[in-house]
């Protein structure tokens, strides 16, 4: 573990025998070391940036070749743009960008010059009258233009700056911090953690848990490396078989460093190196463990702890989907990756980041990722974003392109309002066969019920009024022709009597509201019995476990997380994989797409536990955006105590349920509702008597 306090919260301290990532840390920010908060910005065009992180993130895939496909429709960045400002005096300017820059006041050039590391230095003509705009023109080539003005009053953390990639619309630029480095962000490099093995068995080196990052290896002699996140992974020998290249390259003073970043646990390192000889430079995302998780159930508190572990190391440029082969954002995953991070780390960038470079392209031509339903969950997942961090800046700036894709998936209805499927489109879903139409209805019903509260949130009552319509009509004819009256439980297909139950439909329609009361008991017997085929990845045994919360089955999701999650626990992992079946045995388990370690053992979307432990065992859910209003609803069943910590952009809510006595501690500005009743500020509770004791703020 780090030199890092665990300090913190009840929950934090009680979960510390748990801790597993060796830069846990519960009460610093940990910000890149050269972050400048306090000085002037780097501007980029609104997204740009992001775009560029993908465009490089996907280069590295290929140059990596990484045995991955990334179908969908990206962004490219522009590399010619225009920047302007109002004519606000004669001042010495200094200007850092890259690229070849011209300047000019109205039409009239001032200044122009090729790309240079040196600051550009431009002094403005002392008569400035009938003038309106200075105009600052980059053009890059193969980079993004971006632009820093230090001070004065063309500072660029002023409000007066306006971006175009055509010099005709106009649209405000985004802000992003410089660092001591002098380089714009898209040139920025991540941090490293120098890490050492933690022990050897059996020729293979172990790190002790997965990490991401480069291996060095100091020896005289070039070295062969074989990296595995399971010891069977690390021993092949047959190339075939290698998920990820190997390849080391010379650094100098005898060390050499793998080409590549790495996700693996194990290494086998050829040429008789000694342990003091190998080291990884880990690569993890700044962030601190603001939330935590701590039940008398120990393996349920690990459990926590490794789906939190889980989601950190995918956190990297975006929140990517696994860090061995998938080494790229997709948009179905966000949505439970975005709540893991809600309730473990309280970080809203990194989701602005994956939002903004999945969603700029659009489906004009293809849907997000190539997925039909991926594009509806990019909609809802632009709800739950506001759920959670309560960004409404963000999606003023993004709405115009929720509308745009809103408008094309219309267009794509049918009579009644559902969304056709075209003979070209990949429905996902989950990686099961079976009848899946259903579940894609509910989601773009789903989706409809979020651009509405999207649009309320801004105020549009037209928009709000056209999608609730929508949706509730959709929901109306999915009752009719998908639900079966005769036997209680969900088609897989709309209409087709003969179609068998599904069981995303059924866990899908209680997440998103779509369940009728009367329907509940009966889709509980469904998510608890056998008459449905099981869901294939733990992404979506994520999304049923808070379905069954919703039902009251919490004893039930105890037993099915202490076996699914804590079965992967016992077969040695340290994160979770993309898919878990208990039934495979030895080796077999690491297989996946045909490839005998196809499986990534990293995987974003099998992190649920971290949400929906806190969210079914508590009740602990955002009523308002930004947790300004917030449930807590303890359901304990057979556990004798829980606790929980959960950050907020307004401070940390912590729950304790022991001996029968909630105690809470609400942040300043939020509101926590508790049967029915509001409290603030610190609260104890007999939740079995409801004597309450009030504390602190009233």
């Amino acid at each position: 573990m780090n030199d890092c306090n665990i300090a913190g919260s009840i929950a934090h301290q009680r979960s510390e025998f748990a801790v597993i990532d060796p830069l846990y840390c519960t009460v610093r920010m940990m910000p890149p070391p050269d972050i400048r908060n306090d000085a002037a910005p780097w501007l980029y065009g609104d997204g740009e940036l992001e775009c560029r992180r993908l465009q490089q993130l996907r280069r590295r895939t290929i140059e990596a070749k990484l045995k991955v496909g990334y179908p969908g429709e990206f962004h490219q960045p522009a590399e010619h743009v225009w920047f302007r400002h109002p004519v606000v005096s004669a001042e010495n300017i200094l200007l850092r960008a890259g690229g070849a820059v011209t300047i000019r006041l109205e039409d009239l050039e001032i200044y122009c010059a090729e790309n240079q590391k040196q600051p550009h230095k431009i002094t403005l003509p002392a008569d400035l009258s009938g003038l309106v705009y200075l105009h600052i023109e980059l053009l890059t080539g193969d980079d993004l233009p971006s632009m820093l003005i230090e001070d004065g009053p063309y500072s660029t953390d002023g409000k007066g700056w306006e971006w175009s990639n055509d010099g005709i619309i106009w649209e405000s630029p985004v802000a992003f911090p410089q660092t001591g480095s002098g380089l714009p962000p898209h040139h920025s490099e991540p941090a490293e953690t120098v890490l050492p093995p933690v022990g050897q068995e059996g020729g293979l080196f172990d790190f002790g848990r997965e990490l991401f990052g480069t291996v060095t290896v100091r020896c005289i002699d070039k070295p062969e490396i074989a990296a595995g996140e399971s010891p069977a992974e690390a021993g092949n020998t047959a190339a075939d078989d290698c998920e990820q290249p190997v390849t080391v390259i010379a650094c100098g003073d005898g060390e050499w460093r793998s080409e590549h970043p790495l996700a693996f646990r194990y290494l086998r390192i050829g040429g008789g190196a000694k342990a003091e000889d190998i080291a990884c430079r880990a690569q993890f995302y700044p962030v601190r463990y603001r939330g935590a998780f701590a039940c008398s159930d120990k393996q349920q508190t690990r459990i926590w702890m490794n789906s939190a572990y889980t989601l950190r190391l995918c956190m990297q440029d975006f929140i990517l989907d696994g860090i061995k082969r998938d080494r790229l954002p997709w948009v179905g995953d966000l949505t439970m990756s975005m709540m893991v991070d809600a309730y473990a780390f309280g970080d809203a960038e990194i989701v602005r980041r994956s939002l903004t470079a999945l969603g700029r392209a659009g489906i004009e031509h293809k849907h997000l990722n190539g997925i039909i339903d991926y594009s509806l969950w990019w909609i809802i997942a632009h709800d739950y974003f506001q759920r959670y961090f309560g960004d409404m800046e963000y999606l003023r700036r993004e709405w115009p392109r929720i509308k745009a894709m809103l408008a094309c998936l219309e267009s794509h209805c049918d009579a009644v309002g559902m969304l056709v499927k075209s003979a070209d489109d990949w429905l996902f879903i989950d990686w099961v066969e079976g009848d899946k139409l259903t579940p894609l209805q509910m989601l773009w019903r789903w989706a409809q019920d979020s651009a509405a509260r999207l649009a309320e949130r801004l105020g549009e009552s037209e928009c709000v009024s056209h999608w609730r319509n929508r949706a509730e009509h959709l929901g109306i004819a999915l009752q009719e022709q998908a639900w079966d009256a005769e036997h209680n439980y969900w088609r897989g297909i709309p209409g087709n009597a003969l179609s068998a139950p599904s069981r995303h439909a059924h866990f899908i329609s209680v997440v998103s509201g779509l369940a009728l009361p009367g329907q509940m008991t009966a889709i509980r017997n469904v998510l608890l019995g056998n008459i449905a085929s099981p869901v294939g990845t733990p992404y979506m045994a994520g999304f049923e476990n808070i379905a069954l919360a919703k039902l009251g089955a919490v004893d039930e999701i105890t037993e099915r997380v202490n076996s699914y999650w804590g079965g992967m626990l016992e077969r040695g992992a340290t994160t979770f994989w993309e898919a878990y079946d208990p039934g495979q045995q030895g080796d077999a388990a690491y297989s996946f797409y045909g490839r005998p370690f196809g499986k990534s053992l990293c995987h974003a979307w099998s992190a649920g536990p971290a949400a929906f432990l806190p969210m079914g065992i508590l009740g602990l859910e955002p009523l308002a955006d930004g947790w300004r209003r917030f449930a807590v609803a303890p359901d304990l069943g057979t556990l004798t105590w829980a606790a929980a910590t959960v950050p907020t952009p307004q401070g940390e809510i912590e729950v304790l349920v022991e001996d029968g006595i909630m105690s809470l501690r609400i942040p300043s500005g939020t509101v926590a509702e508790w049967r029915g009743r509001d409290f603030t500020g610190e609260v104890r509770i007999s939740y079995l008597t409801d004597i309450i004791n009030l504390t602190g703020d009233k």
